[in-house]
């Protein structure tokens, strides 16, 4: 850190340190930009093969965009409601933050009142149309009692606001296609789906995800409900497109964020930008996911944090606890960045004890007692959640944590439970000290979408290459305080979550903080260092998200997903084109008879997309047919179980199953020769007495014998 102080040595050495960054990253994208060549011409061809436009599909699609609005109108509506209620002025800080804010608190508030709903069995298409307008009046009411700022000097960085919008209309576009991403089809919207046809919440039998809190999941329930009198695309879209919504907001929080640090409206651009510009960032806010929801909700809680340490003002502790509480009601690996939080609090108590207090009366304990209440608060709003998930299976953390905490759910058991705990361990590669400390760099440069060994994701060099210049400034003191504890809260995030599950969406939380932080610090050092080193600041940042937008253009152009939103492509040809088995669900929901029930092995348990009713393992897609097969004598006894759970068809990925060094249903600890009696067994319950309705080289799709 000591080559960061002259006007000459310091920008010439982080130049040079980003520009290795930038290729380094580039040479190791090994499964997308290499494809960039080939995938552009595949999807020029398909653009001009037809018209990409088609009157329908394209109305379907905006009438979608146009419930997400209204919806989005209502989150505002009721987030400045609760402001108005904790916040003595009503606002918290720049337009930007504050209108953001708004959004982010009111989908909040709006998801509890779904839970409600949905415990009363009250999901109909006219309470959605109620909350809307509710929302909306909310909203104009707000409108017309606000006084809003103007806005703040200076010109935006025009580049980065231009790049970022590409991001956010690339993303957008994804967002209204029909959703193909696993865990979309697996729960995201299945549930809601399934939730709807019930009325209300409702045990999904075999689907766990059913028991996570799913706050965010509610805003699904209710886009789809708006949506469900034009048909499918309509209500998907609309999903779609709400869920979306999270990102825009999170930029706003993080822009005007930076601008309540004193940041130039340039800056702060950037700062939005680097949120914007994260690939893994786009294909969450793309693919019905919630990892930015919680984004949101964590830089708003640590924000109010920040605030709370400086000011010692309760309304920043009430805006903490609704952080904390709408993070907690999205998923509970929430808790990584509670813990921090709660370190913090503590740390407060006793940097005002050693300066003998604040002079307004308010004791260490007093101080402690209060910030540790607004964690409990927050606790407390998420709670129904967890009160339901106890009431059901008798363990409000289930099914995580079963040793601390036993529950019990169809479909589960203490095997499964330990085999879930695992899976989570694959992610990453961090196993040894060495690791762990090149891990910002494995996460920065050879990160990879898809491959849980390499983080399962793509976060690009940015936060590597600002972090020296933030403990520069950190060091110089040229960050205010609140902005060197995000940092700090930020860094134990990123601690926690190596010592977690290593997914690389579960990181994206910590980077909003880090994102202000880098910005704030570059700033400052182009104030020391002169105009020159500004400008090579800001292009080194543009220059990371440049070579982040190749990726996230790669993969958009590989989704192909633009026809089918403008309504040139079917939306049964897009799916064909995006899952393999899809065909297969066409015939089960075309020619099986209603009562038919589908055993579902190793076809990602996509419920989604399926209209009749099934069975299937959560996560571990052949646990069933591997615990059967072993247990079984012979084949009939297979189809004699089968029958017994009121299995009519299966519809199975045999190319796996089959395969001696890939199948799950041989144990290396077994001779061959048992192994090979079990692959048997398994090939007489498909082969033997049934009748082959569908099939190729990877899927068959299966008639039991009747009893």
């Amino acid at each position: 850190m000591s080559l960061l102080t002259g006007r000459t040595t310091a920008p010439a050495l982080t130049a040079a340190w980003g520009v290795v960054l930038i290729g380094l990253f580039l040479l190791n994208r090994r499964y997308d930009l290499p494809h960039l060549p080939e995938w552009l011409p595949a999807l020029a061809r398909q653009l001009a093969g037809s018209s990409p436009v088609g009157a329908a599909g394209l109305a379907q699609s905006a009438g979608g965009l146009g419930i997400a609005i209204l919806i989005v109108v209502a989150w505002w509506g009721l987030g400045s409601l609760v402001l108005r209620l904790t916040v003595p002025d009503a606002r918290i800080g720049s337009r930007a933050l504050d209108w953001g804010a708004r959004g982010l608190l009111g989908s909040a508030a709006w998801s509890t009142i779904w839970l409600l709903l949905g415990t009363a069995k009250l999901y109909r298409t006219s309470v959605a149309m109620a909350t809307v307008g509710v929302g909306a009046a909310l909203a104009i009411w707000a409108w017309s009692h606000g006084e809003w700022r103007s806005a703040a000097e200076g010109r935006r960085h025009r580049t980065a606001v231009i790049v970022t919008a590409i991001f956010l209309g690339l993303a957008l576009v994804a967002a209204l296609a029909p959703p193909t991403a696993n865990d979309t089809l697996l729960y995201h919207l299945a549930l809601p789906k399934a939730y709807l046809a019930a009325g209300g919440l409702v045990e999904v039998p075999y689907n766990i995800a059913g028991y996570y809190a799913l706050g965010v999941e509610m805003h699904g329930v209710w886009a789809m409900l708006l949506g469900r009198p034009g048909g499918q695309r309509v209500s998907e879209a609309a999903a779609g497109a709400t869920l979306f919504a999270f990102a825009p907001l999170l930029l706003l929080v993080v822009y005007g964020w930076a601008r309540e640090h004193r940041l130039d409206r340039c800056w702060s651009s950037l700062a939005a930008l680097m949120i914007a510009a994260i690939p893994s960032a786009s294909l969450v806010a793309s693919s019905h996911s919630v990892d930015l929801a919680l984004a949101g909700y964590t830089a708003l809680a640590v924000f109010a944090a920040g605030r709370w340490w400086t000011t010692l003002e309760p309304r920043w502790l009430l805006l903490l606890a609704a952080g904390v509480g709408a993070a907690l009601t999205t998923k509970l690996s929430a808790a990584a960045f509670v813990l921090p939080l709660m370190v913090l609090l503590l740390l407060r108590g006793l940097t005002l004890e050693e300066a003998g207090g604040d002079g307004r009366g308010l004791s260490a304990l007093r101080v402690v007692t209060m910030g540790l209440s607004a964690i409990a608060l927050g606790a407390v709003l998420a709670s129904p959640w967890y009160i339901r998930n106890w009431v059901w299976t008798g363990s409000p953390l289930f099914p995580f944590y079963p040793t601390l905490w036993p529950g019990q759910a169809p479909g589960w058991d203490a095997e499964r439970a330990q085999l879930y705990e695992s899976l989570f361990q694959v992610y990453g590669r961090s196993s040894s000290l060495f690791d762990y400390l090149l891990a910002p760099l494995y996460v920065s440069v050879s990160a990879q979408p898809d491959l849980p060994g390499d983080y399962d994701g793509v976060l690009g060099v940015a936060y590597l290459l600002g972090t020296p210049i933030v403990l520069w400034a950190s060091r110089r003191r040229l960050l205010d305080v609140e902005l060197r504890l995000a940092s700090l809260v930020s860094a134990a995030m990123f601690a926690i979550w190596l010592l977690g599950s290593q997914q690389l969406r579960y990181l994206l939380p910590a980077t909003p903080a880090l994102a202000v932080a880098i910005t704030a610090a570059s700033a400052a050092a182009a104030a020391e260092w002169g105009a020159s080193a500004g400008r090579l600041l800001r292009g080194l940042l543009l220059g990371v998200a440049a070579a982040n937008g190749l990726v996230v253009v790669a993969w958009f152009v590989e989704l192909q997903p633009l026809r089918v939103v403008l309504g040139g492509e079917p939306r049964a040809q897009y799916l064909v084109r995006r899952l393999d088995y899809y065909p297969y669900y066409h015939i089960i929901n075309r020619d099986l008879p209603r009562d038919a029930r589908v055993w579902l092995i190793n076809t990602r348990r996509d419920t989604y997309n399926l209209e009749r009713p099934y069975f299937a393992d959560f996560i571990f897609e052949d646990y069933t047919l591997k615990q059967w097969v072993r247990e079984a004598r012979d084949a009939e006894q297979l189809r004699a179980q089968a029958r017994a759970a009121g299995i009519t068809h299966i519809l199975v990925r045999h190319d796996i199953l089959f395969d001696y060094s890939r199948s799950t249903i041989v144990d290396d600890s077994l001779p061959r020769e048992e192994n090979q009696a079990r692959l048997e067994r398994m090939a007489a319950l498909f082969r033997q007495g049934t009748r082959l309705l569908a099939g190729d080289r990877k899927f068959w799709l299966i008639e039991l014998p009747p009893a």
